[in-house]
């Protein structure tokens, strides 16, 4: 009896009067492709992961407070404050699941960073809440997990000069 689990198809059915002997090879299955986004250049007022500084986001794709509700004003992650932003970038998105929140019902898919896979948020697919519908889309990112990176775009700061409680240089006399 023949082998059901061989990776040659069986010759008597696929072989070619002129292909000679050798069977034919099926095909590997697809492989799973993981989505990543796009990479992000180096920005202003950047937030990076606290692991491997890779540019997640910036504090420019901040939700505004104008498109919040007022009671919605502070975020809770699963390591501490959270915010919500409006894009990100060089981030694998899990699966889509529903969970049960303080709020309601969620749809979110979990946020892992794609340069070193740690865990930075998750993004609100949809909140089955119908008042909490405006999180629809969101990104909400465990500021646990990210730094403030330096801004590019501003002077180093000056350096400072040491201050003297007299105001004159009698303390540096020979």
């Amino acid at each position: 009896m023949p082998n059901d689990f061989s990776p040659y198809v069986s010759t008597s059915s696929t072989r070619r009067p002129d292909s000679g002997s050798t069977p034919r090879r099926l095909p590997a299955p697809p492989q799973q492709a993981k989505r990543i986004s796009r990479p992000l250049p180096r920005i202003p007022r950047a937030l990076a992961c606290k692991k491997c500084s890779t540019s997640i986001t910036s504090h420019n794709s901040l939700l505004p407070q104008s498109a919040m509700p007022p009671d919605s004003r502070s975020f809770r992650g699963f390591s501490g404050k959270a915010a919500l932003f409006t894009e990100t970038h060089n981030v694998a998105l899990a699966k889509p699941g529903v969970q049960l929140m303080v709020t309601g019902a969620h749809t979110m898919q979990e946020i892992t960073c794609s340069t070193c896979t740690a865990y930075v948020g998750w993004k609100i697919v949809r909140a089955h809440e119908g008042t909490e519908s405006w999180k629809d889309g969101h990104f909400l990112l465990e500021l646990e997990n990210l730094f403030s990176q330096p801004d590019p775009t501003l002077p180093m700061d000056p350096p400072r000069r040491p201050s003297s409680g007299s105001g004159s240089d009698s303390d540096y006399s020979t």
